[in-house]
């Protein structure tokens, strides 16, 4: 067996285990989070495919945006009985979020302060959107255009839809 094969093997058992949590669990907020995992295992099948599109569309797009609205959502109209429960059942959760948080904030900071390579070929060219296409292709015409040139409005159409949700959170919620 090559590693390939193995890492298939391995993935396969994962998806499978994650995809009978969607199923078997009671709580709603723990479906929702097996469910995310199944769709980054998921992710992980477009990567060994090849289709690194698909595969950050995957994640992008459902493991990202709709399962998190879909949180919010459950969270929201979860029942207050939740507010009665012990305490945390799994008290070194805090210090592992802390630093999984410390190294996404790393990690993000050195993203942006390094910042990517533009292809010079684009730039050459003074840019124009046929020439990347016939040069590049159109899914790499699209990230360019949209990082590099619209990377400023993109921000800004995320952070008012996250507060769009927030603002929506705390109207909605009860009294």
């Amino acid at each position: 067996m090559t590693g390939i094969e193995i890492a298939f093997f391995v993935l396969a058992v994962a998806s499978i285990a994650s995809a009978l949590g969607v199923i078997l669990f009671k709580n709603a907020v723990s479906c929702a989070l097996s469910l995310i995992l199944t769709l980054l295992f998921l992710a992980l099948f477009y990567l060994q495919l090849g289709a690194i599109f698909i595969a950050i569309v995957q994640i992008l797009i459902y493991a990202g945006a709709i399962m998190v609205l879909f949180l919010f959502v459950v969270t929201m109209f979860a029942s207050e009985a939740s507010d009665t429960e012990l305490q945390d059942r799994i008290p070194w959760q805090r210090w592992v979020a802390g630093i999984l948080g410390l190294v996404l904030v790393g990690a993000l900071s050195y993203l942006l302060f390094t910042g990517t390579a533009i292809d010079s070929s684009a730039i050459a060219t003074g840019g124009s959107l046929s020439h990347v296409v016939n040069t590049q292709g159109n899914i790499e015409a699209f990230g360019l255009a949209l990082f590099h040139g619209f990377a400023f409005p993109f921000e800004v159409t995320s952070l008012l839809i996250v507060v769009a949700l927030l603002g929506a959170l705390v109207l909605g919620r009860k009294a």
